[in-house]
């Protein structure tokens, strides 16, 4: 049967050739993003020496000795996660469903074996020497385009500055041997579903002309793909009670899980959506529009394969993207909304504020409070472990004046040596309360524990854990400082700045009225959140759309008998381009409205787990990027569609000249 293989894989190269592209891509996805987060594990740790340490114990008696200055990787480490985790979903996805397609194109085929005495293990073997065919070349091309692209993938992503450090490639070997193990079992179990399903062929579907309509909807895609839609819609249900961190996964995950039930589950309803959508095509142009319609509802597993890329790569960018985004407008919010200081204060040069300058700032009549958390990395030792942790010299009750701060468990008041406030995120995570011991070091220093005097809810404005004034000594200073006004001075907040700095001096200090410090803080914000989406996205999404492509193409290599029908029929040249022209803007326009559906659900259920102080929490969208990949779906399936259909068309003028002859 491999002699087999090989020469229907040389027959039939145009059905295989997107199977080929969304392998070899896939595994040069893959390859890149594990090269890339291999780079950052080459990273030492601790790069510098001499740096102060210290050493903690945790509750089972182990001693922990933590360096400062070490470098943290976690960041762009998650970013090259999730992209992984973004190419790896795309690439199953689209292998799985291209090689299924590939099955159902040839199902009279796989009859017309069974017809000649072929058993159904041969065929099945057959199949799976065909993905072998295809999936060894398709491997070695995507490692040697891995090989030749993670160097720049990275060198690019030094340019971003996701890096806390310049990263250098690793080697290659490792990943590159992780992605064709990857690509292979990709190939391989997306085609053991296939391949039984085509064992399972009847002698007779040989004599069938529409060999997609039978069995679209086998008892494999009908359990697979209600129990996708159960946990999906269990995923999403959860999500808006599970808490900010909680819900994030539960969001994403779900949303994809509903992505793939969509599209298992798409034989059953896209058709009738796609019926009432073509109502006014017929009325428009009653013969192209009525030949689109009927072809979309009657061939239900090629609408389903061509709808299928589109709501996958739009659903996982539109949840991936909504979700960071929401995630940055909410904290944005709640900053706003926790901030009653009227003034910000920064360092004009540095990166901390002395202590001169803020004695100057509190000796102004007009200001009311002046609070400059001095932020300081710590370590802390729990039960099983010793981490870092972000801390800050800071008076809680002064704090509480220029933002809005509840305390959830004990008292408002100035920290004593010996003392701490904790976050209620932090309490609720540690199982901390007003009274616990919390066992923290500064590096350079000695253990301390200390007892917890509040629990405060502040959001940001609350860092994990408070610490007394005089801890940390010199290493301990502010870089910015939130300033509150008294008085008529409230209502001048501009002017004031200006007479601010000009009093404190422009080259020490640069004060700013607070809705302005937050607009150009968002600003950066949102120019980060665009280069963590773009590394999440852009691979992923020009992988998707040479998919849908791919898609296409071996779509209509299975269709020039049905054109060479419809010129015989006398369907004129223009109508059949008509024709195609419709159903790819009808299948691609469906395949946008499902994943808007899906990812709408998604964005909602990770709203309600948000939470802004006295406000409604903002839904950001990133529009821009996801009318650009829509439009670019749009335009890649109608260009191929087009393209395809005026060479099947020049095919059938050949057919038909021989025939009258």
């Amino acid at each position: 049967m491999w002699r087999i293989s090989l020469l229907s894989v040389r027959h039939y190269w145009a059905l295989f050739v997107g199977t080929f592209v969304a392998l070899a891509l896939g595994v040069a996805l893959v390859g890149v993003s594990a090269s890339a987060l291999m780079s950052t594990w080459s990273v030492p740790t601790s790069p510098q020496t001499g740096n102060a340490s210290v050493t903690l114990t945790d509750g089972t008696g182990t001693a922990h000795t933590l360096t400062s200055g070490d470098v943290d990787m976690g960041g762009v480490q998650s970013v090259l996660a999730m992209a992984g985790v973004v190419s790896a979903f795309v690439t199953v996805f689209v292998v799985a469903g291209t090689c299924a397609f590939g099955i159902a194109l040839r199902r009279r085929d796989m009859g017309l074996l069974r017809l000649i005495g072929t058993g159904g293990g041969q065929v099945r073997r057959m199949v799976l020497g065909e993905s072998l065919a295809v999936a060894v070349p398709a491997v070695l091309t995507g490692c040697a385009v891995a090989a030749v692209a993670a160097p720049v993938a990275v060198e690019a992503l030094n340019g971003t500055g996701l890096a806390p450090v310049d990263l250098r490639p690793g080697p290659s070997l490792g990943p590159l041997l992780f992605a064709a193990g990857s690509g292979l079992s990709m190939a391989v179990f997306g085609t053991l579903a296939a391949s039984r399903r085509a064992a399972r062929v009847r002698p007779s579907e040989a004599l069938r002309e529409a060999d997609l309509d039978a069995r679209t909807m086998t008892a494999g895609r009908w359990v697979t793909g209600l129990l996708t839609l159960v946990t999906g819609v269990v995923m999403v249900a959860l999500a808006p009670g599970a808490g900010a961190e909680a819900a994030t996964p539960l969001a994403l995950f779900g949303t994809m899980a509903l992505a793939v039930a969509a599209t298992l589950l798409g034989p059953v309803y896209l058709p009738l959506l796609l019926r009432l959508a073509a109502l006014p095509l017929r009325w428009a142009d009653p013969v192209a529009g009525r030949l689109a319609a009927e072809s979309v509802r009657t061939s239900r597993r090629r609408t389903a394969s061509l709808v299928g890329p589109v709501l996958a790569i739009l659903s996982v960018v539109g949840a991936f993207t909504t979700v960071l985004s929401t995630t940055g407008a909410a904290t944005e919010a709640d900053d706003r909304a926790r901030t009653v200081a009227q003034l910000i204060v920064e360092p004009a040069r540095g990166d901390a504020l002395s202590a001169d300058v803020l004695t100057a700032l509190r000796a102004d009549p007009r200001v009311a409070a002046v609070s400059a958390p001095a932020e300081l990395e710590v370590a802390v030792a729990g039960p099983h472990s010793v981490w870092k942790e972000q801390a800050a010299v800071a008076d809680p009750a002064t704090l509480a004046r220029t933002h809005r701060i509840s305390v959830v468990d004990g008292s408002l008041a100035p920290l004593r040596p010996g003392t701490v406030a904790v976050s209620r995120e932090f309490a609720d995570w540690y199982g901390h309360h007003a009274g616990s011991k919390v066992t923290y070091g500064v590096y350079g220093g000695r253990p301390v524990q200390a007892r917890v005097a509040a629990v405060l809810d502040g959001g940001s404005a609350v860092p994990p854990v408070l610490l007394p004034s005089g801890t940390g000594g010199a290493s301990a200073a502010p870089s910015r400082a939130s300033v509150l006004l008294d008085g008529k001075a409230v209502d001048s907040p501009r002017t004031v700045a200006a007479e601010l700095t000009a009093r404190v001096g422009a080259e020490r200090v640069r004060v700013v009225p607070s809705a302005e410090w937050f607009s150009e803080e968002a600003t950066d914000q949102d120019r980060l959140n665009r280069l963590v989406l773009g590394v999440l996205t852009v691979p992923s999404s020009l992988y998707a759309l040479i998919a849908v492509a791919g898609t296409l193409v071996m779509s209509y290599s299975r269709r020039g008998s049905e054109i060479a029908g419809m010129r015989m029929l006398g369907v004129s040249v223009a109508q059949v381009r008509r024709m195609a022209l419709w159903e790819a803007l009808s299948t691609s326009v469906l395949g946008v409205l499902v994943a808007a559906g899906v990812v709408a659900a998604g964005a909602r259920a990770y709203q309600g787990a948000l939470t802004v102080f006295g406000a409604e929490v903002p839904l950001s969208v990133e529009w821009g990027m996801l009318a650009t990949l829509t439009a670019a779906c749009v335009l890649v399936g109608v260009v191929v569609s087009l393209a395809a259909t005026g060479r099947l068309l020049r095919q059938a003028g050949v057919k038909m000249v021989a025939s009258r002859q």
